[in-house]
């Protein structure tokens, strides 16, 4: 089911265009998923240069689990390899109330079998202890098969009312899009610097001031120091 969303979906990227859409160091990302002298890889890559929309959630997920709760890319790597080995599940990462932290271990729960830990020291030992689900504020899931279909990038609340950047797979493939135009930030934001300003921008392509404040702030965002 998994390699049938893939391939259907149009959610194609560059490590380069990853890397940038996550905030990343494009160092980082092909680490994690080539791997080079320094790290094995982390996540497998079926294509040498091009990562899917789930690659690039599970991505997200992993500098999430690095970030912000200091877990080790080798209790990563463990349960990506377990899953997809002993589960059957290729992204792990990327599918609604499957994959959990607690105390520093990383959790699986296939459909049908219990809790079950996947990494470091202990694994395969089934769990009955409350559990907290990590990372999933910013996607969103189909509610059939629970793989997600889309991230919200950006979001900003003005005096106009709150927009946002979001990337769909199935939407200018996978490009970020601002969510209530069908416009891509990139547009908007060269516009504004084609036109000279926020206001002709706007008026030229028919959105509001802020609709291309919110592109120019996201740009901001993307050029900012990648965690």
């Amino acid at each position: 089911m998994i390699e049938e969303m893939i391939s259907g979906s149009a959610g194609l990227y560059t490590l380069g265009e990853a890397a940038k859409y996550a905030r990343m160091h494009p160092i980082t990302l092909v680490r994690w998923f080539k791997g080079d002298n320094y790290c094995k890889r982390v996540i497998p890559l079926e294509e040498t240069k091009i990562i899917s929309f789930l690659d690039f959630v599970q991505a997200l997920a992993i500098r999430n689990l690095r970030v912000h709760y200091k877990i080790s890319l080798q209790d990563i790597r463990d349960a990506v390899d377990r899953a997809s080995e002993e589960h059957g599940i290729t992204h792990p990462f990327a599918c609604k109330h499957t994959t959990f932290l607690f105390e520093k271990k990383i959790w699986i729960l296939p459909e049908g079998k219990p809790l079950t830990q996947i990494s470091g020291r202990g694994h395969g030992q089934i769990g009955f202890t409350q559990i907290i689900e990590n990372f999933y504020k910013d996607i969103s899931f189909d509610s059939d098969t629970g793989l997600a279909v889309a991230y919200k990038a950006f979001e900003r609340t003005y005096a106009t009312g709150s927009h946002k950047i979001v990337m769909n797979p199935k939407l200018r493939f996978g490009e970020p899009i601002l969510d209530d135009s069908g416009y891509t930030p990139e547009a908007l934001f060269e516009a504004a610097k084609t036109e000279g300003s926020i206001e002709s921008a706007a008026r030229n392509y028919g959105v509001t001031d802020d609709q291309v404040r919110i592109c120019i702030d996201y740009y901001d965002y993307l050029s900012a120091a990648a965690n």
